[in-house]
């Protein structure tokens, strides 16, 4: 690693996509982990109403400064002003980029650029990083709950078991069982399997945990959009919150919302300042979610 290492772009790239082993700790990199990953992206996505020129492609935009923190804009003669991700040649007095060099497989040679002059550089967050690994975080124990509630499911469907003293007891056995499940109203069977029918386990009833573990995924996702920057239903607390309450959860939500949004509008007006004008770049919050919590009422009704 570099001695630039605490913010080198190829420095994350490689341990965001090399390094995912599992472990007993965290989530193994699966299909389920990647596709929450997408739905938890979109979610970050349309919180910030971002304005970029027309040329400049919006998911390249998006998918560098949103997943690893940041992204430069360098001036070429061959495409003009372009955003491109770079690494650090040297840095400035408060150890941020100073000279930079952009990368694009479309450019025969590296761009070099010093900031102010013929680059900028974008980024949500002070260290440079993004929210690849809050995302990770949070995907992992989604795709944990996703297949807990498939397995559980499938057990579900292992509806009885039951014991007989030999093979033509156990045909009688799931014979009744089967009538019974067809709504037969009235069935006879021989009173020596009396004993046996008495000993069925119904397993669903001891088994099945669809709706903790939905309110889990839940609760997962609602931790996400507090992080994030959406208000989100309180699962967890049934009863009406006080004004208080509601409060300290908005300042929670905004928390980290904010920040994004301060870094992106100073490195937006840099951008426009070098590029005089050329490339005009704005971003704001998008409205906030109204969301009524379960058993809230509105103000003058009463509480059921």
């Amino acid at each position: 690693m570099s001695r630039n290492g605490f913010i080198d772009f190829q420095n994350q790239m490689f341990m965001d996509y090399i390094n995912i082993n599992p472990s007993n700790v965290k989530g193994q990199l699966n299909f389920s982990t990647l596709e929450n990953k997408r739905y938890l992206y979109n979610l970050i996505y349309s919180v910030f109403n971002i304005k970029i020129p027309k040329f400049w492609n919006r998911a390249y935009f998006r998918f560098f400064v949103f997943h690893y923190g940041n992204l430069g804009v360098f001036y070429t003669k061959k495409f003009g002003w372009i955003p491109m991700p770079f690494t650090m040649e040297s840095l400035d007095i408060f150890f941020y980029p100073k000279k930079m060099t952009g990368n694009n497989p479309m450019i025969d040679d590296p761009v070099l650029g010093i900031r102010g002059i013929n680059s900028e550089i974008i980024y949500i967050f002070d260290d440079l990083f993004g929210f690849e690994t809050t995302v990770n975080e949070y995907a992992q124990k989604l795709a944990n709950v996703d297949k807990a509630f498939d397995v559980n499911l499938l057990n579900s469907s292992f509806a009885m078991q039951g014991f007989a003293e030999n093979e033509k007891e156990a045909i009688e056995i799931k014979a009744t069982y089967s009538k019974a499940s067809y709504g037969e109203p009235l069935i006879v069977v021989n009173k020596r399997l009396k004993n046996s029918l008495e000993n069925f386990v119904n397993v669903p009833k001891n088994q099945l945990a669809a709706i903790e573990l939905h309110q889990a995924r839940r609760a997962v996702i609602n931790d996400f959009l507090t992080e994030i920057g959406i208000r989100n239903a309180n699962y967890e607390k049934r009863e009406r919150l006080n004004s208080q309450e509601v409060s300290e959860n908005d300042d929670e939500t905004k928390a980290q919302a904010q920040i994004v949004l301060e870094n992106l509008t100073e490195c937006f007006e840099r951008v426009n300042e070098v590029t005089g004008g050329e490339i005009d770049l704005k971003v704001s919050l998008s409205e906030e979610y109204e969301i009524i919590k379960p058993n809230e009422t509105k103000e003058g009704d009463e509480n059921v």
